[in-house]
């Protein structure tokens, strides 16, 4: 075996993990710049560990993504279970390997780009080594902060371990690095009212002689090919049938558990749960599980488990995009095939269906890519070569530039579509084969089922908000010159989600829309375990807003229990704004508490204080906790209790996650005799046992982060 310190490899693999896109079109887009700088690489998923050969490689660049409580993302699930068996059973098993790793995260979130941190340990535990430090994204200050120099970093770096053929590309870099903003002045200028539906202010561009730190632009990966459409398979459908048009090569999936294949489910009934006051409209939806679609999860599923609905972007909003491109309705329709133009560059992983199976321009934007994804300066930097205007190119550009920062954070601040940013780029007509290779892949949406397969197995019920929301931008042309005398006017801006807006729709039609699911694995073992498994234990659950929809589950599956056993301890603390307007599920809670399967409830009211008066209420969840700190505690560190937590990561899980480690710091300091065997339970301690006489919350994160290991304090979180 070649010594790794001096041997030069001649294939450089980039690897992903990601549940959202962002971090495959990162990957994707350092692969791609890779090959045009001369190094021989590929690209894959982690999951296809056994396709690229994970255990023969030398040289891996990692870009992964964190999801959930930490959770790495399911396109890695079945690498990961490789990779701990293969650490465990050789301590040296990836001695041969040089590695580095661009995580992505989010600080808002706990377990702060987790998926990256544990990989580079496991990875350094088996003897591997890393070329090149790794990067960690914050997406709460901008990813682009860290990903854009730890990319430029990089190219160095991979060069002192790969073989490079292409001896110019630092210098086509640099050319591209800086680029003089009074070139266009030599053109005559253009009569045009350039629209800007966005709100962005260029008059700092307008003061600079040029811009650095532009993006190389990426080359055009694919061509699309038109097919006759006698050659294309078409099965007659019923229009009830709400999938991708290639759907049934999706059903056909491959997965070690046979449960988590994609079946198609029929939409059965739907009902508002929230009153026409409420500020979000929250329905239930009941999806039928089919004796023959659905024969692979019969028996196989959970209260508490999730899974994935695929579905569409917008009609309108595709139909504007195909308007703004000049594609002609009929050729929108015209089936075709995508073709690699360059034999080195693998096209994404989402399109390469389209390499041998036909579909048409409006289905591939329709189901295949992300049209409302936060965009990224790739993607500005490649929009830029397609404006046959010279002041969009030069704004566009300028967005990319380190001096455009706070410009193009007001551009993400606006959250756009692609279609916002064609319209106010009104020049930018890209090809349409070059949009879609350009843009992330479309991700199945996640939701928790909210019932026992004990009480109803044939279907899935599920809980949403719809989401439809206003965003409030500050008007950059309203200020005064004197910034003192008024504040700028805010410009509203709306928005809705994907997923759930055409849920609602489907439901509306009254017809029995069949729609393409897949369960999720249930990584961090969010059930309730059997009555029998755990008879005398206690079980907190804690879930506001459409976080109790798993708990209802639980409790239906407790419910049903009970007629074999005694009840055991459960306490619920659910929140919601108001008591009249959306406190969710309230008959069935409140059934629960009559039959004994709830033992106690807590329900706090954050925007509701006569209801807060009247049933001396807290205001949220983690304010409920910490009233009751002392048993809590007490049941949690005495009692041996469960704690299950489901909701919004953001605020929600950082909060009550905040909120259990205070609890334990107060219960510690009314008794100390507790501190002692605490600390010395624990793996690591950064007190030593000897000065035991209080506890830090750095400890007592570290008591949840060892409840978290033992299954007690189990959470399902979502962004």
């Amino acid at each position: 075996m070649p010594d790794t310190s001096t041997f030069m490899d001649t294939q450089v693999a980039f690897l992903y993990a990601s549940q959202t896109g962002n971090a495959e079109s990162i990957s994707y887009n350092i692969y791609e710049d890779a090959v045009k700088r001369g190094f021989s690489a590929s690209w894959h998923v982690l999951d296809d560990y056994e396709k690229f050969k994970f255990n023969e490689l030398r040289t891996v660049v990692f870009v992964v993504s964190t999801t959930g409580d930490g959770d790495p993302p399911d396109n890695s699930a079945r690498f990961w279970r490789v990779l701990r068996k293969a650490t465990r059973s050789n301590p040296t098993a990836y001695s041969h390997l040089r590695f580095t790793i661009l995580g992505l995260g989010d600080t808002n979130y706990s377990n702060f780009c987790n998926t990256a941190q544990r990989l580079d340990k496991q990875l350094l535990a088996a003897g591997a080594t890393a070329f090149y430090p790794k990067g960690l994204a914050d997406d709460a200050t901008g990813l682009e902060e860290t990903v854009e120099p730890w990319i430029d970093g990089l190219w160095p770096a991979l060069a002192q371990v790969a073989r490079c053929s292409s001896q110019d590309a630092d210098q086509a870099t640099e050319q591209l690095s800086k680029l003089d903003m009074n070139a266009a002045s030599q053109e005559p200028e253009s009569n045009v009212q350039v629209s800007q539906p966005l709100l962005l202010d260029f008059q700092h561009m307008a003061q600079l002689a040029s811009i650095t730190g532009v993006p190389r632009a990426s080359a055009p990966v694919c061509a699309a090919v038109y097919v006759d459409e006698q050659d294309v398979d078409k099965s007659p459908e019923s229009d009830m049938v709400s999938c991708p048009p290639w759907y049934k090569d999706l059903l056909d999936t491959k997965c070690d558990d046979p449960s988590l294949a994609p079946f198609v489910s029929t939409v059965g009934s739907t009902k508002q749960i929230t009153a026409p006051e409420a500020l979000k409209r929250t329905l239930v939806m009941d999806l039928e599980l089919s004796e023959t679609d659905a024969q692979h999860v019969k028996g196989r599923w959970r209260a508490g488990d999730a899974f994935n609905i695929y579905a569409p972007n917008d009609t309108a909003l595709v139909a504007a995009i195909i308007a703004k491109l000049g594609v002609k309705p009929h050729d929108a329709k015209r089936p075709l095939r995508l073709e690699q133009k360059d034999a080195k560059i693998e096209l994404p992983a989402h399109l390469r269906r389209f390499t041998t199976a036909a579909a048409s321009f409006q289905d591939i934007l329709l189901w295949s890519v992300d049209l409302s994804s936060l965009p990224r300066k790739p993607l500005l930097r490649a929009l830029a070569e397609y404006c046959s205007e010279t002041s969009d190119r030069q704004r566009l550009l300028y967005l990319c530039s380190k001096q455009g920062l706070k410009t193009f954070e007001a551009l993400r601040s606006h959250m756009p579509t692609i279609l916002d940013l064609l319209h106010a780029f009104p020049s930018c007509t890209p090809p349409p084969e070059r949009l879609i290779e350009l843009l992330p892949p479309l991700a199945p949406r996640s939701y928790s089922i909210c019932n026992a397969p004990q009480v109803d197995a044939t279907k899935w019920r599920i809980a949403f908000n719809v989401v439809e929301y206003e965003l409030e931008i500050e008007d950059p042309f309203s200020k005064s010159e004197d910034a003192s005398s008024a504040s700028p006017a805010l410009h509203r801006v709306s928005r809705r989600g994907v997923c759930t807006p055409w849920l609602e729709l489907l439901a509306k039609s009254g017809s029995k829309s069949r729609i393409l699911v897949a369960k999720r694995p249930n990584l961090n073992a969010f059930h309730l375990p059997a009555l029998a498994d755990i008879p005398e234990r206690p079980v907190i659950m804690v879930g506001p807003g459409t976080g109790v929809a798993p708990f209802i589950g639980f409790l239906e599956q407790r419910s049903q229990e009970l007629q074999q056993a005694n009840a055991p301890f459960t306490w619920l603390f659910f929140g919601c704004r108001k008591s009249a307007h959306d406190y969710l599920f309230k008959p069935e809670i409140q059934q629960f508490v009559e039959n004994r399967a709830l033992s106690r409830l807590s329900v706090c009211f954050s925007r509701d204080p006569d209801a807060r008066a009247q049933l001396a209420a807290e205001k949220y969840v983690q304010d409920a906790m910490l009233k009751h700190a002392d048993e809590i505690a007490d049941y949690m560190l005495n009692q041996n209790a469960l704690l299950f937590v489901c909701g919004d990561a953001k605020g929600m899980g950082k909060d009550v996650n905040d909120a259990l480690a205070a609890i334990v710091c107060l219960y510690a300091a009314k008794h100390p005799h507790i501190i002692r065997p605490l600390l010395e339970s624990l793996p690591k301690s950064s007190l030593p046992v000897d000065d035991a006489s209080q506890l830090s919350k750095a400890q007592a994160l570290q008591v949840l982060m060892q409840w978290s290991a033992q299954k007690r304090y189990v959470r399902d979180l979502w962004a």
